[in-house]
């Protein structure tokens, strides 16, 4: 009913939330806008002309109200934003800056990983794709490769001979290839090996096990792979945070 504190079942029944668990819950949903708020200004400064700060800060207020919604996240971000946690608000506004400054959109091209009581900023390879593509009009090419796969490198700035029978069983990963194609024209390929004895070699293995974030290639092993392949690549080519074409 109208005007009566929410309710909130214990062991003896329901009783009535305190008023300073209300408060502190008031506080809780008000933490991302009053952290992205402030912040307008300085994520202004950093943003390509083309993104407003006022959008940017929409999508960021947004994406933030996903992690806390999320079961699995809520408690870890509802610490990291907590307005005791300075060390928490400030990993998010560096995070943050870093997102508005490649003109990507949180939580989509994006992401704020949560990691005790602070987060750290990744780049999805939506976004990597974004950079690239945003330099100058392309296609970003990347595969996996598994055991039964035809593969063959023709040239290092060649697409690879791949040949895969999509009917019968594939195998498992072995390895990955990106590129850029700009009409007619290619980037050199980046090419990856699941694993090698070489120490020395980029791999995939190699990624995974020296990643903060464990779950992540747990629970998404090949979408990561190929991120990480794009971000190879992108170190390859001219990129922009801003769309020059």
């Amino acid at each position: 009913m109208a005007g009566r504190l929410p309710l909130t079942v214990s062991r003896s029944g329901c009783s009535l939330v305190s008023e300073q668990s209300v408060s502190q819950e008031i506080a809780r949903i008000e933490a991302p806008r009053k952290v992205i708020g402030e912040s307008l200004k300085e994520f202004g400064r950093v943003l390509p002309a083309g993104i407003a700060p006022d959008t940017f800060g929409q999508w960021a207020l947004d994406c933030l109200a996903k992690c806390l919604a999320d079961p699995k996240q809520a408690q870890s971000w509802a610490k990291i934003l907590d307005p005791g946690n300075g060390a928490g608000i400030t990993s998010v506004m560096v995070a943050l800056r870093d997102c508005a400054a490649l003109g990507l959109m949180p939580g989509s091209e994006y992401y704020l990983l949560p990691f005790g009581g602070t987060c750290t900023g990744m780049t999805g390879y939506k976004g990597e794709i974004r950079l690239i593509t945003n330099h100058e009009r392309c296609s970003v090419i990347a595969m996996l490769r598994r055991q039964n796969d035809v593969f063959a490198m023709t040239g290092a700035n060649i697409p690879p001979k791949h040949l895969i029978d999509w009917e019968s069983d594939r195998g498992p990963i072995i390895g990955g290839y990106a590129y850029v194609d700009y009409g007619g024209r290619y980037s050199l390929v980046k090419y990856m090996r699941r694993t090698s004895s070489d120490p020395d070699e980029d791999t995939f293995d190699k990624h995974q096990a020296t990643a903060k974030y464990q779950d992540i290639w747990k629970s998404w092993y090949e979408q990561m792979c190929v991120k990480t392949l794009v971000h190879g690549v992108r170190k390859m080519v001219p990129w922009s945070a801003e769309r020059k074409w």
